[in-house]
């Protein structure tokens, strides 16, 4: 997984998913099909989620004010939450392999 490297308040932060990141996207509700449905709490839940991996000193209070303080300083929130939809969907798609251009081998289905 990729990171993304920024600066707010002139300190450094280094955002990432994981596996217990995708968790915990999932356990607060997260669905990126209804990302169009209630976009603004989901926008908060995938810029949150990004501090998880390094920065877990970082709550979800002090991340929204983060976003703020990063949108406050002309810089864009939309790009780094697009980051965080890429990075999740990356996530998804090496999980159920549909991206893979591996042969694996054929897997035999039986029918119960």
């Amino acid at each position: 997984m990729r990171k993304l490297k920024i600066k707010i308040n002139d300190k450094d932060y280094t955002l990432e998913m994981n596996r217990n990141t995708v968790k915990w996207l999932e356990a607060n509700g997260f669905d990126l099909e209804q990302f169009g449905a209630k976009p603004v709490t989901y926008y908060d839940l995938l810029w949150t989620s990004l501090f998880l991996v390094n920065h877990r000193d970082v709550n979800p209070n002090l991340a929204l004010k983060l976003m703020e303080s990063y949108s406050e300083s002309k810089k864009s929130v939309a790009k780094v939450v697009a980051f965080a939809i890429d990075e999740y969907t990356s996530f998804i798609n090496a999980l159920a392999g549909t991206n893979s251009t591996e042969t694996d081998e054929e897997l035999e289905i039986i029918e119960a």
